[in-house]
């Protein structure tokens, strides 16, 4: 057999960079195999449907398509885990909260610092005795413990982080980022915690340390791109059974339409058989039925993208801030330095968000809000009346951090707008307080 034109059928984005071998020649009783390379433009979850080629009939007279499908999943995790070096490391110092890098305690810890003279008030045991004996005079130790800081992000992940095409999203700017911090974060020994939020909590990863840590950040992230609660997406039910009975007419080889209707009950059973072949730990999905909430997670298994609702619905952006805020100064053992990563679009009236800033300065948090500049991440455009809209466009998103900066600079919250040419590895840190970073005047 010879088969011709080999094609990968994978999501959209998807960018096959190493054609590998067009033609391909099985021999009769043996097995042939071939190899290529996919690029994704961003993180995420990847499935590969299967593969399509063309079988040439003798003497090449004619070809006939065929089409193997044979679903792969592979997950593509941020650029931050390729330049993981090892295991993230384990503070065995005192865990206390608090911000700053680098910060040391005096006594009780195990590393030594130095000897000196014992002085009034000194407990008796940190009497160094057999070098006072020595010395002929009372020495004590004193010795250093390493503190143990806590980091929380709360990533906004709603409609208006998502426009653009694959590797062009604010979201996916903010996922490289975050990812970037947690490493560095985790790699330190310090706690990291991150919080996904559109309206309402989406992914809570509560503070922790050491390499598991990093990879449940990993998921979270990764599951902000594969969204398909009901809430969340603009698919009404008929469109929802449309677009899985399509996909399995074309994926599976079977048609449950009836005309013009599905037949439902068989769909349905489909789907339930797929799922439970594919097994694993099933995710909360928000539907109003379970039939609903079964076409959902196929969707999600397959990577089926359904499209995700441009803006948040009734003014729900600030509250939903607000309420990550609280959901993580409640799991935070004591003061935290916390980041908040939006673009304030469809901010609406931020009076949740700033009454929960107030709250978590008033409980010691460091809080630093990390606005991405929306206009970076589109192009101006080659007409005039286009660089027109677009500077009318620009004036409204840079009035907008500064009113917002208005309100939480008295609460002691520091603003910081990012570009999207800047680097996502070191983004974070650079808005923690490097004074490269701009801040918004």
């Amino acid at each position: 057999l010879v088969l011709r034109d080999l094609e990968p059928i994978v999501p959209a984005g998807g960018r096959l960079v190493d054609d590998g071998p067009r033609a391909l020649v099985v021999e009769p009783h043996a097995r042939t195999q071939l190899s290529f390379k996919l690029v994704a433009p961003a993180a995420g979850r990847v499935v590969l449907h299967g593969l399509a080629v063309l079988l040439e009939g003798p003497l090449g007279l004619f070809t006939v398509p065929l089409y193997f499908p044979n679903p792969l999943v592979i997950k593509v995790l941020p650029q931050a885990a390729a330049r993981m070096r090892g295991a993230a490391r384990a503070r065995t110092g005192q865990s206390v909260e608090r911000s700053g890098a680098g910060l040391l305690q005096k006594g009780g810890g195990t590393e030594l610092k130095e000897l000196r003279e014992m002085l009034p008030g000194d407990p008796f045991k940190q009497i160094a005795w057999k070098p006072s004996a020595r010395r002929g005079r009372l020495l004590v130790r004193e010795v250093e413990q390493e503190v143990q800081e806590t980091r929380y992000v709360i990533c906004d992940v709603s409609g208006t982080m998502r426009g653009g095409g694959a590797g062009e999203r604010k979201l996916d700017w903010a996922i490289e980022a975050i990812a970037a911090e947690a490493r560095r974060a985790l790699a330190a020994g310090d706690r990291f915690g991150l919080v996904t939020v559109d309206g309402r909590i989406l992914a809570h990863v509560a503070q922790g340390d050491g390499s598991a840590q990093m990879l449940r950040v990993f998921d979270a992230l990764l599951g902000a791109t594969e969204v398909v609660d009901e809430d969340l997406t603009s698919l009404d039910d008929d469109e929802l059974l449309a677009l899985v009975g399509q996909y399995v007419r074309r994926q599976d080889g079977i048609d449950f339409s009836t005309g013009t209707t599905w037949n439902v009950p068989g769909l349905l059973r489909h789907v339930a058989a797929a799922l439970a072949e594919i097994g694993g730990r099933e995710e909360a999905i928000v539907a109003r039925s379970p039939p609903l909430v079964a076409l959902r997670r196929f969707c999600r298994v397959r990577g089926i993208p359904l499209p995700y609702r441009s803006d948040p619905r009734d003014g729900s952006k600030a509250p939903g801030l607000g309420g990550a805020l609280r959901e993580a100064d409640a799991r935070a053992r004591g003061p935290a330095e916390m980041l908040v990563v939006t673009d304030l679009d469809a901010i609406g009236t931020p009076d949740a968000l700033v009454g929960a800033l107030r709250v978590a300065r008033l409980r010691g948090h460091t809080v630093t809000i990390v606005v991405l500049d929306s206009t970076s991440f589109v192009a101006p455009g080659d007409s005039p009346l286009a660089r027109q809209v677009y500077d009318i466009y620009a004036r409204g998103e840079r009035r907008r951090a500064r009113d917002v900066s208005a309100l939480v600079r008295p609460l002691g919250v520091r603003v910081r707008v990012m570009l999207r040419s800047e680097s996502p590895a070191l983004a974070l840190a650079r808005a923690r307080g490097e004074r490269r970073q701009r801040s918004v005047a």
